[in-house]
């Protein structure tokens, strides 16, 4: 992945993970269905877009730089 990224939920007070993705090759159409799931899921619900770094293993693990965040009010925003 040439900018591994994180897609994360929050609907209860606590951050969770979704998906890992390349954001150097995301299409439009996948920020837009986030979108709509969460305008679908109900009304307290925030997503993030966090920075991924090499875990060591091969992997990659969330890091604590948000690249975007989503709230119903303003939609994508990037930090």
């Amino acid at each position: 992945m040439s900018r591994p990224a994180q897609l994360q939920f929050n609907s209860a007070g606590a951050w969770r993970s979704g998906l890992n993705f390349d954001a150097g090759e995301v299409p439009d159409e996948f920020l837009q269905a986030a979108d709509s799931l969460a305008r679908l899921s109900g009304e307290h619900v925030g997503m993030r877009v966090l920075m991924c770094v090499p875990n060591g293993s091969g992997g990659y693990i969330a890091s604590r730089h948000v690249l975007m965040h989503w709230t119903r009010e303003h939609g994508w925003v990037k930090t």
